[in-house]
């Protein structure tokens, strides 16, 4: 791979230091690298970078300025849309919410949206909390569990619950272990051959994609089969998807219905699952977070689970997730390719041109974070925040494609948060620092192998009124 300056780039990039970043990742390694290399790259070179790259050849942009970071995020999408990641994730997740373009994506954003209005999310709460105090009760005193892996769990049984009104204990490994599987295949599907790889079915990375998309395809199919015919609205996403009629009266295409149904799924508890395992990796190092969390929960809460209502008065837990994502956003980079041309503040950006804007590079950006590399919930109550211009924190993203299920993530991540810090603590068993797994999410780079401390029994742990 070779790579040449833009003459009149905003910001000089060494070639080489580039190629020496992605060099493991066109190989089919992993990611690694290149969070380095746009964080070095941001601090040395200043809030706009612009390189062009020879194989494959296209101009990239990085941007680390909250204004220019609005723009992308608010531009029209007929002049921006998704870039390379995200379209090749299209082999998995087909042309659902995550990687659709408009007009299709407008048109699926109005009928799903139903399903994520506040109403009907704080209807969910109630599932999010049982889940929670579910897992909560089988976990022992003294055992030690892959926190990753539980809240993958979790956060799986409380996506298929809520949008699915189903149980998927029975498929959890296989949901898991596909997911897994084809996150590690990714970086090699992002290579200059990549795609040519999609068209030799003999090639060990072709296989492995394959055979997990297989195993996906078979539990979304199994949970939408089960459903059709049921003219009952079970009130879920699902129940909206198989009555939902277009202008002609017809139903939504069987494909469409399985491309919203496996991203939702998929997107609705792998993001989630990540921000619940940084954020109790980061309070197992930070025991002054930790005792200030479980002070107003006893508060709050004294001694039940939480309640749906409890909700809005969890103020520090959800500052604890809010520092947790800052510092280790689950969605760590977006792009968009160029169709039309653009104008980002003073820069012409040309059509063909890719515009990247990472949130583990702007979020920690001394410029608008007080110590940015600690983790200091406190932040978001005290001030510190108050005056953030829009575009330094997006671990949502922003604009028109901002996650549809925002307030789902933030609701289930405070509540499950709650419900499980008031029973237990988390101690960490490895000192060292978790290292990234910067895929198509941020992920742990190992197991965050941790050890349960009670703090309250789950007899005592009941809440008074269930809902």
């Amino acid at each position: 791979m070779a790579m040449a300056l833009a003459q009149d780039s905003p910001a000089r990039i060494s070639g080489p230091s580039l190629l020496a970043a992605l060099r493991g990742m066109w190989a089919g390694g992993d990611f690694t690298g290149i969070t380095a290399f746009l964080e070095r790259t941001a601090r040395e070179h200043g809030p706009v970078a612009s390189w062009v790259s020879l194989t494959p050849p296209v101009r990239l942009w990085l941007l680390d300025e909250p204004a220019l970071i609005d723009q992308l995020l608010t531009a029209s999408g007929y002049d921006v849309v998704k870039s390379r990641g995200l379209r090749r994730m299209r082999r998995l997740l087909g042309q659902g919410l995550l990687t659709s373009d408009e007009p299709l994506h407008l048109r699926q954003r109005r009928l799903v949206q139903p399903a994520f209005h506040r109403e009907r999310v704080a209807g969910y709460a109630a599932t999010m909390i049982g889940a929670a105090r579910d897992a909560a009760d089988r976990l022992a005193d003294g055992e030690t569990v892959a926190v990753d892996a539980l809240m993958n769990r979790l956060a799986l049984r409380i996506a298929a619950a809520t949008l699915f009104s189903t149980d998927v204990d029975d498929y959890a490994d296989t949901i898991g272990g596909a997911v897994t599987e084809a996150m590690e295949v990714f970086p090699a599907s992002m290579s200059p051959l990549g795609e040519l790889l999609d068209h030799v079915p003999w090639h060990p990375t072709t296989r492995r994609f394959r055979a997990a998309r297989e195993r996906l395809d078979a539990v979304v199919h199994r949970l939408i089969d089960a459903r059709r015919g049921d003219d009952r609205d079970h009130g879920d996403l699902l129940s909206m998807l198989l009555a939902t009629r277009d202008e002609d009266g017809q139903p939504m295409p069987p494909e469409l219905v399985r491309d919203e149904a496996m991203t939702l799924l998929l997107a609705g508890h792998e993001t989630t699952a990540n921000a619940l395992a940084w954020t109790w990796d980061a309070l197992a190092r930070n025991p002054g977070a930790e005792a200030r969390l479980h002070d107003e929960l006893d508060t709050v809460l004294g001694d039940r689970d939480p309640v749906p209502d409890d909700y809005p008065r969890l103020a520090f837990p959800r500052d604890v997730v809010a520092e947790a994502m800052r510092l280790r956003p689950p969605a760590w980079i977006l792009g968009r390719r160029v169709v039309r041309p653009i104008r980002l503040g003073p820069h012409a950006v040309g059509a063909g041109a890719v515009v990247l804007a990472a949130q583990i590079v702007t979020h920690r950006n001394p410029r608008f974070w007080t110590e940015p590399e600690a983790f200091r919930p406190e932040r978001w109550s005290n001030g510190e925040t108050a005056a953030l211009p829009r575009g330094a924190y997006f671990p949502f993203g922003g604009g028109t494609r901002i996650c549809i299920g925002e307030s789902f993530a933030w609701t289930e991540a405070v509540l499950v948060l709650a419900t499980l810090a008031r029973r237990v603590r988390f101690r960490p068993l490895d000192p060292r620092p978790v290292p990234l797994d910067p895929l198509v999410t941020l992920r742990p780079g190992r197991p965050i192998q941790m050890r349960v401390e009670a703090r309250r029994s789950a007899q005592r742990g009941r809440p008074s009124n269930p809902g």
